[in-house]
């Protein structure tokens, strides 16, 4: 099979295409042994977790989904970070979390101890990385999606559209364990249980019911940033109305320029993890981000959020909103800098007048 650039089937190079064949003779003669697990009930699911935030909280629909068709299975997950590590261990769905950056010492130990009845790897194209853990890691069934070089390695392969949301696409795994997904497709994602400090709560506390806006200030990467001049002429374009703003990392110096510059800006506390973050965002009237980690925390509260996009399909496809009320505003470059204030200062007033039209 020659080099596909295809996107249906990933772009993939000459050493990891070779990793990947040779990976798959070495599972040869694993797949024959798998027909007798077939029809017995399954106990334990682990899931690969490479991604970041954004993505944590989006599997966190699948969880669910398994919870609801499965509600006696230990699920747990596997994780590249040590704070995505913690995101789950605050998750009441999952039993057990494991995080690849451990010593040798302890990958070892958790190699020989732990077996799972299927192993699933959301990924959609073939990662040397990935297609590595799941050779190694012992499951009963291992499943994936739909792929030439992830044929052998995986007992059950589950075909996509690449264009589908990430959750639509990690709902395969239903279909590959024979439930209908439609069934579960009302699920939507869920923050865990962080702890929340007093200060945060407090603040959460005085903002409910004010109409707050969010804006969020930092983003993925710097292609995703949005600039200070611009969120400060936007915020200037609604005197009237009242903003909190959310910043991560070397983003809190802006932050607090906006909060000391702007009168409508309400100062907020900083926040020490994703669950006093989510605290103050379930109290906003809408949110303004152009990172979709925030994206997806709306989606676990509904909230209404206008989430900005570089010009990429399969991203705005795949990784958009799933609030009830969303809107996406797009660049017309691959540089989120590019959007223009006055595009999205009448996204918001044109969600506010669909919001007050829902509300009466």
């Amino acid at each position: 099979m020659e080099q596909s650039t295809d996107p249906k089937q990933g772009h993939v190079t000459g050493k990891r295409k070779a990793v990947a064949r040779l990976l798959q003779a070495v599972s040869r003669f694993r797949s024959h042994r798998l027909n007798n697990h077939e029809n017995k009930p399954i106990r334990s699911i682990a899931i690969l977790m490479v991604g970041r935030y954004g993505d944590s909280i989006l599997l966190t629909k699948l969880l669910r989904q398994l919870k609801a068709a499965l509600p006696d299975t230990e699920l747990h997950v596997i994780t590249s970070r040590t704070g995505t590590e913690e995101f789950f261990r605050y998750s009441p769905y999952v039993s057990g979390t494991f995080c690849l950056k451990s010593g040798i010492g302890v990958w070892v130990k958790f190699l020989l101890t732990h077996r799972y009845d299927v192993l699933f790897n959301p990924k959609d194209s073939p990662s040397t990385s990935n297609l590595l853990l799941c050779t190694i890691l012992r499951a009963k069934i291992k499943v994936s999606h739909s792929h030439p070089l992830h044929e052998g390695i995986f007992d059950r392969l589950v075909k996509i559209d690449h264009l589908d949301h990430v959750t639509e696409q990690s709902a395969g795994l239903l279909d590959a364990l024979g439930f209908d997904r439609k069934k579960y497709a009302a699920f939507y994602p869920e923050m865990p249980c962080y702890p929340v400090g007093r200060n945060v709560r407090e603040f959460s506390r005085s903002i409910s019911l004010k109409g707050c806006i969010g804006i969020n200030l930092s983003a993925g990467g710097p292609s995703r940033y949005w600039t200070l001049e611009k969120w400060e002429a936007l915020v200037r374009e609604f005197p009237l109305h009242q903003f909190v703003v959310f910043s991560a990392g070397n983003d809190t110096a802006d932050k607090k320029h906006l909060e000391d510059t702007l009168p409508n800006i309400i100062p907020s506390p900083a926040t020490a993890n994703l669950g006093e973050v989510a605290t103050i965002l379930q109290q906003l009237d809408l949110l303004v981000t152009p990172d979709t980690s925030l994206v997806h925390m709306a989606a676990c509260f509904d909230t209404p959020v206008i989430a900005f996009f570089p010009s990429d399909l399969k991203a705005m496809k795949g990784y958009g909103p799933l609030s009830t009320t969303s809107t996406i505003v797009a660049s017309e470059t691959y540089l989120v800098r590019d959007i223009k204030v006055g595009t999205v200062a009448e996204a918001i007033r044109s969600m506010q007048s669909s919001l007050r039209r829902i509300t009466g």
